[in-house]
């Protein structure tokens, strides 16, 4: 037979595999390296989570410059977060800057009461009714004390009616405690969270106390009792981080009892506990409790 009429074997096309290959490995290190993807204009809920927890602390320093709190809370919102405040209360126990925990926390303390004002005046001004004539009681630390009215005359002339003389006898002002302190309200414990923060530089508790609708109170009395000793604070010394806190700095290894007012619920068993860094170093760590009146 002549050769020519002999059929040649054939050989598979490695050839397109290999380019295959060339053309899959040029364009990952052109796309990865030489020309790398640049995002721009993506919305925030596209964003990582260290990168939205710095996005919240630039939004909570432009409110602290502005007192904006609608643009705050919308330029939150693009988060897509489910409760804004509270992730803004999660992300200040884990700052690592008091300054940026303490924006945070005021921001959140905005957006839950928009229309609290910064200080509260809680004095009674409900006046004391003596024979028709209203008197209005001044606080005093005193049990009783006894005032003298000084325009009952001008009174008398200008009321059509005429009243009976009032003695100085008359007006008496109620046993009270010292004006502003919150002593009588049964608080009850809310929340109870571990807070492991390594910049904190002690072991805290940390107390908040809210009335019964969730605004912060200040003048609260907190009583904080160990085995041999005891000691009371107040809440609203410090306004930059929420009227309604105040902490108490405790020693490593020691039972604590703690109590909101005279008749709140007494948590007991409070003692600091142990926490780890990045590199499993122990150190103590921080309490954070809430209490709310019924």
């Amino acid at each position: 037979m002549n050769s020519r009429f002999q059929e040649e074997r054939r050989q598979p096309p490695y050839y397109l595999l290999t380019g295959l290959m060339l053309g899959l490995v040029f364009g990952f290190v052109l796309t990865i390296v030489i020309f790398p993807v640049q995002y721009s204009n993506v919305p925030p809920e596209t964003l990582n989570s260290t990168d939205k927890d710095r996005y919240r602390v630039m939004i909570a320093l432009a409110f602290q410059a502005n007192q904006d709190i609608g643009r705050a809370t919308a330029r939150l919102g693009l988060l897509r977060d489910d409760d804004i405040a509270g992730q803004l209360i999660q992300q200040s126990r884990r700052s690592q800057s008091r300054s940026d925990a303490q924006v945070l926390l005021n921001m959140a303390q905005a957006i839950q009461n928009p229309f609290v004002q910064p200080a509260v005046n809680l004095e009674p001004t409900e006046p004391i009714l003596t024979d028709s004539i209203p008197i209005t009681a001044t606080p005093s630390p005193t049990l009783t004390e006894t005032i003298i009215p000084t325009n009952i005359e001008t009174e008398e002339q200008t009321t059509a009616t005429p009243g009976p003389t009032v003695s100085a006898s008359t007006a008496i002002v109620q046993n009270s405690p010292t004006p502003g302190i919150i002593t009588g309200l049964p608080f009850q414990l809310s929340e109870n969270e571990t807070i492991c923060n390594p910049s904190y530089q002690e072991s805290l508790i940390q107390v908040e106390v809210f009335n019964d609708v969730g605004e912060p109170i200040p003048n609260a009395r907190i009583t904080v009792s160990w085995s041999n000793g005891q000691n009371s604070f107040f809440t609203g010394f410090f306004p930059e981080i929420s009227i309604g806190y105040a902490d108490f700095s405790m020693t490593p290894s020691t039972i604590y009892n703690l109590q909101v007012g005279e008749i709140g619920e007494l948590v007991t068993n409070l003692t600091a506990p142990e926490c780890k860094d990045d590199e499993d170093n122990l150190y103590w760590g921080s309490l954070y409790l809430r209490f709310d009146a019924p």
